[in-house]
């Protein structure tokens, strides 16, 4: 195509995807096994590191089974958690945490972002999607009835190229360029945040639970993920905005510090920090609907909202399956459709329906630690109700469905020497 406005009918490619994380390699990864073809672009260089909790929660886990990715995630020796402790500070400690845990065989997986990324786009790229990185998308048209959808993308070298699809998947982030090209982006109404994520490596803590340190305009996580001889720890302090970036790089770090210093057991090993600062930038990146035209987003592009009940891996895998699902059946066989944009358009609505509960959920869980002294009753509570924070924690993991009954073991599903699992 020329680097003029798209035009006609006919596409480069059957879908383009935009965007080489979570949610775009296994949307891609679905429709290569269904026999699409698929064209992914990320502007990364894979395996790359990124900003994110790195927790993959019971929800997670219990979908990678249900896809068949498993075993590739086990490769990458991900830490294994049985719970979260959640805890208010307290003079130079934290305070006695209130203790959550998964429910039967449930387990959230703690995973490093660029080997985790890295292995499900490899698994994508196996089943026959053709993935172009350190490609930039700068131009995006949403495609119609009678046009397909468009992109212009800046290559490695730094020529620029339209290309055409039946169908574009925009799975690029927090901050998707696609979103904002084809008119979905939202306005944010919410305090603005900010995150940071540092690796740590220490050791001394149990590693079989996270833990959620619930301060006044903080909130300080730290949670198990591998590395060698399974010491290190994702570290993410998220904070209500009120300072400039410069501002929270420089002051960040002496607040995760000092987070660090009270965990309850202690160090036997003062913690490090061997990589990061990743920051995620603001969050509550709101949309007007994840669907317009022959574009659908998914993962964090459609709709990313504060992560603190760690859903976000979760989000992106969930909706990259309804998109592969709506793109497979809808385009294919079904004859009484008027044309693709029809059959695309159940997306929006199902995504949003699917994801309805974890929505509610993080808003009940932000409005109760937004506000002090409610926070601190809840938590004192739930010190003493132990049963009741487990029911917390494992709604959280996106298990709602076993809430009644005893879930169904999701793990372990193999047994493997590379699960970090520290019992020392």
């Amino acid at each position: 195509m020329s680097r003029g406005a798209p035009s006609g009918a006919v596409s480069d490619t059957p879908v383009m995807v935009v965007g080489g994380g979570p949610a775009g390699a296994v949307t891609g990864l679905l429709l290569a096994r269904r026999g699409w073809e698929v064209e992914l672009v990320d502007r990364a260089r894979f395996p790359r590191s990124k900003a994110c909790g790195e927790c993959l929660n019971p929800g997670g886990v219990a979908l990678l089974a249900e896809l068949g990715l498993m075993e590739s995630v086990l490769a990458t020796s991900p830490a294994v958690m049985d719970g979260w402790d959640l805890a208010l500070p307290g003079k130079g400690s934290w305070r006695p945490p209130a203790r959550g845990r998964f429910r039967g065989g449930d387990r959230a997986l703690g995973v490093c972002r660029a080997t985790f990324d890295a292995a499900l786009l490899e698994e994508a790229r196996a089943a026959g999607v053709r993935i172009r990185e350190g490609v930039r998308v700068v131009k995006a048209r949403p495609g119609s009835a009678d046009e397909p959808a468009a992109v212009e993308l800046v290559l490695p070298g730094g020529d620029r190229r339209w290309r055409t699809a039946r169908v574009l998947v925009g799975a690029d982030g927090l901050n998707s360029r696609i979103r904002s090209e084809v008119g979905l982006a939202g306005a944010a109404t919410d305090p603005p945040k900010a995150s940071l994520t540092w690796r740590i490596q220490g050791a001394g803590p149990s590693r079989h639970q996270g833990r959620l340190l619930l301060g006044p305009g903080s909130t300080v996580g730290l949670a198990p993920v591998s590395g060698p001889e399974a010491t290190h720890w994702n570290a993410t302090l998220v904070v209500v905005e009120e300072a400039d970036r410069a501002d929270l790089l420089r002051q960040g770090w002496s607040m995760m510090s000092a987070a660090l210093q009270g965990i309850p057991g202690g160090w036997r090993r003062e913690p490090r920090v061997v990589a990061g600062p990743w920051g995620s930038g603001r969050f509550r990146r709101p949309t007007e609907a994840a669907w317009t035209g022959r574009t659908l987003l998914v993962g964090d592009a459609a709709g990313y909202f504060d992560p603190l009940t760690g859903q976000g891996i979760y989000r992106a895998l969930l909706s990259a399956r309804l998109a592969a699902d709506t793109i497979d059946r809808g385009l294919t066989g079904d004859t009484r459709r008027n044309s693709d944009v029809e059959a695309l358009a159940p997306y929006g609505a199902l995504v949003f329906s699917s994801l309805r509960t974890g929505r509610w959920l993080q808003r009940a869980v932000e409005g109760v630690v937004s506000r002090s002294p409610l926070r601190r009753l809840c938590l004192s509570g739930l010190r003493h109700l132990p049963r009741a924070t487990s029911w917390l924690i494992h709604l959280t993991g996106d298990r709602a469905g076993s809430l009644l009954r005893e879930p169904e073991p999701v793990w372990p599903l193999h047994p493997s020497r590379t699960i970090h699992e520290d019992h020392r």
